[in-house]
Formats: C-alpha cells, structure tokens, sequence
C-alpha cells in the first residue's frame, strides 16, 4: 500500500539521517506488526528504506502516515486482516 509520510519528527540517534523518513515522500507498507512494547502500537516496514542494522528499531510508527488511497481495495483488506488479526 502507498502511504505518504505526514510526520518525520523525533528521528532517533540510532538511525542515521539517510534511513529516516521526510515528510511529504511517498513510500510502500511492506508488513504491518504491533509493537507489544509500545502499548499495541502498529509498526510498519517500508520496501524502500532497510532498518535491519539499526537494532532496536525495526518498524516506523504507522501514525507517521496517510494512505494515498485510504478507499482502496488494498487498504480495506489490510484494515480487516488488523482486525481480525488483533481482535481474537
């Protein structure tokens, strides 16, 4: 899902400048988790910037973004697999 980045505030140290996001730049949702240690915040992984060596974090936060398309197909389907996945 294409999402636009609405909040690049608060980069980290750990994670260098060239890994951060910017606001206003569109990226693509790779995998969507909830972040257990950060009161079931949902975390996302971006296909275009690669956060393995940059431990602890992995995910950004999803609040961080707006879905382009929020009426589409595809971001209906990832927000009932949320739910069903997080309602059980």
């Amino acid at each position: 899902m294409k999402v636009i980045c609405i909040d690049d505030s608060k980069r980290p140290i750990d994670i260098p400048e060239h890994k951060w996001v910017k606001k206003d730049e569109i990226y693509t949702i790779a995998k969507v988790v909830h972040l257990n240690l950060q009161k079931n915040t949902l975390g996302v992984e971006l296909e275009e910037i690669d956060l393995t060596d940059c431990f602890p974090y992995e995910y950004f936060l999803a609040n961080r973004f707006a879905p382009l398309q929020p009426n589409s197909s595809l971001h209906k389907e990832l927000e009932k697999e949320i739910e069903t996945e997080y309602t059980i």
